[in-house]
């Protein structure tokens, strides 16, 4: 088997995350790093016994060993920096959101399509095992009619003009980098776009957005409620309802469990009984099956992903772009 040498573009504190697994993924090795600063690239490739590192991300788009390129930028740059690799020939993994907008995200797809390149968008919730089991609980009508969704991630983060969380410059607000994983639990369980959002938002004195909330309508009457925030700690979960039961799953962007329940007695009663809970926990940190799935497609030859197609993120990018047309959030660089 072939080994699928890795670069990483940007080593922040996610990047150090994904080599951790990709250390511990069989076939697959980090050959080079590239910051803008070369001295950290340097101390990235030792602390992670890369093969050597760049002095640019240019120099490392250029590496003629180089299989693919991880982004691990923030999301203000995903666009510009994906299109260099994807016009290298280079397949990337970019981290999440893919880009800023769907104009970007279709620029992205075109030009992945023109140059042969793989393309995939690292929305690791999506590859984790417990999905698997939430889908198949489902599929076989173990809470009967799906109704109702509901997800909140929010996480309190204390006001700094300059954290990337509050920079407008840098693409900032919960939406993008909070907002991103219901909804992409929403996509999993419907499998479909919805034909109907609506959605509110308090916008914060640098003006970006740090508590949304989220109505999503689906074409099978799943109504979707959602909120993400950074300002507040929410409850972290998921829930999933169906008319025959429910489904739990806690800490639902970096899920190893969830519970299935079947109804109390009665005709209405609020009881959840029978409890099924499943663990899965991750083999290592939860980035390896993304990586895994990289390395698949890969030696298949495939350009997209058919667990995270391009459709996929093209789906959650318009929703995010309406809600924020809908809560009067846009970006200065825009």
């Amino acid at each position: 088997m072939k080994t699928i040498k890795w670069g990483i573009l940007a080593p922040g504190n996610i990047a150090h995350k994904f080599a951790t697994a990709l250390a511990h993924v069989e076939g697959a090795a980090l050959h080079t790093v590239a910051s803008r600063d070369p001295a950290r690239a340097r101390a990235f490739q030792q602390t992670h016994n890369a093969t050597t590192y760049a002095e640019d991300y240019a120099q490392m788009i250029a590496d003629p060993e180089l299989d693919v390129i991880y982004i691990a930028s923030p999301h203000r740059y995903h666009a510009e920096q994906t299109l260099d690799c994807l016009q290298a020939g280079k397949a990337v993994l970019c981290e999440k959101p893919l880009t800023v907008n769907l104009s970007q995200a279709e620029a992205v797809f075109a030009a992945a399509e023109q140059h042969n390149v793989f393309y995939m968008e690292a929305v690791w919730t999506r590859f984790m095992p417990i999905y698997k089991q939430v889908s198949e609980w489902v599929s076989e009508g173990k809470i009967g009619n799906v109704g109702a969704i509901q997800a909140s991630f929010g996480i309190n983060v204390p006001f700094d003009a300059a954290h990337r969380l509050y920079a407008p410059e840098l693409a900032g607000g919960a939406l993008l980098d909070l907002g991103i994983y219901p909804i992409t639990v929403a996509q999993i369980v419907t499998d479909q776009a919805p034909d109907k959002v609506v959605a509110a938002a308090q916008l914060g004195e640098s003006g970006v957005d740090e508590a949304t909330g989220m109505v999503l309508h689906y074409p099978n009457g799943i109504v979707a409620t959602l909120n993400c925030g950074t300002r507040a700690t929410s409850s972290l979960d998921c829930w999933i309802l169906g008319d025959q039961g429910s489904i739990h799953i806690p800490q639902f962007w970096q899920a190893e469990s969830a519970t299935l329940y079947q109804p109390g007695e009665g005709h209405h009663s609020t009881a959840r009984n029978n409890p099924t809970e499943c663990q899965l926990p991750h083999d290592v940190n939860g980035y390896e099956y993304e990586i895994r799935e990289v390395n698949r497609c890969l030696r298949a030859g495939l350009l997209e992903s058919p667990l995270m197609r391009w459709q996929h993120s093209r789906d959650v990018m318009r929703i995010m772009d309406t809600v924020r047309s809908q809560i009067g959030l846009k970006f200065p660089f825009e």
